[in-house]
């Protein structure tokens, strides 16, 4: 790859920023395509977030930034448009730096969630789902379940009053959801939404043991790859979808988002190595 004058950039924020798995993956799909471009990551504090994207709003060689955790509620809050998702969600995983300097949102875990789960053979619809988290991409996850015809939404989370307004919320937008307990037991899906599970001495978010077998269980973490949740639902017989797949189905809506052409399709990163 030369790098030169013409580069556009995009940059992915986050606390931690070490995990990410995205700037491997779109550079890689930038050179599949031969699109002169890179994806870099840039570690800031929530603190800073603001002040971030203040800061380069009039970088013309940057198309945007991408927001990892805890920064896709502030994104949403901070952007200038919002596309109807991240209005839905109140947080966003993309913003588009448009030509005047005005921030663009939009929120994609939920399209890259379930066309991960639609890939691997599954269907959420008259499933009953349990989630926990209530932050940006749980939010996310959850309306997109909804959406796709899921018999049940449960959710919990260290913050029944988060947990509480979003489910309200889901129910206002017609699907049915409600706070539940974190107790797995009598559900066909599972999902940590929560970032639990980066760090190997993190705690989990429910009881594997409690999971039916047989139930699909995913996670929301990229790195490890497996996380010791999915290591423990997998020996219970239960099918896995790791964190890493969310990224990958939603590289396509993300290209589309910031304009660019070519293939960015599952298929593309399973050719140069990266699916």
């Amino acid at each position: 790859m030369i790098i030169d004058g013409h580069t556009k950039l995009l940059g992915i924020a986050g606390h931690p920023i070490a995990q990410v798995l995205t700037p491997t993956v779109l550079t890689g799909l930038f050179r599949h395509n031969a699109i002169n471009a890179l994806c870099v990551p840039f570690h800031v504090e929530p603190k800073d977030f603001s002040a971030l994207l203040t800061g380069v709003r009039h970088m013309h060689s940057l198309l945007g930034v991408i927001a990892t955790v805890p920064h896709k509620q502030a994104a949403a809050a901070l952007a200038d448009a919002r596309l109807p998702r991240a209005r839905q969600a109140r947080a966003a995983n993309v913003l588009r730096r448009e030509p005047d300097g005005r921030w663009t949102a939009d929120m994609l875990d939920g399209v890259g969630f379930i066309n991960a789960l639609t890939a691997s053979g599954h269907s959420v619809a008259d499933k009953r789902a349990l989630v926990a988290g209530a932050g940006g991409v749980a939010t996310a996850i959850c309306f997109a379940l909804a959406a796709a015809g899921a018999a049940e939404v449960a959710l919990f989370d260290v913050d029944p009053t988060r947990a509480e307004d979003l489910a309200a919320r889901i129910r206002a937008d017609g699907g049915n959801a409600r706070v539940a307990t974190k107790d797995p037991a009598g559900y066909g899906l599972v999902v940590n939404a929560t970032p639990l599970g980066m760090a190997l001495d993190d705690p989990m978010s429910m009881d594997p043991a409690r999971i039916d077998a047989g139930a699909i269980v995913a996670d929301v973490v990229a790195k490890p790859a497996v996380t010791w949740f999915l290591h423990a639902a997998q020996a219970r017989g239960c099918p896995i979808m790791p964190g890493a797949k969310m990224t990958q189905h939603q590289m396509a809506a993300m290209a589309e988002f910031y304009g660019f052409a070519g293939d960015f399709s599952p298929a593309a990163l399973a050719a140069i190595g990266l699916a």
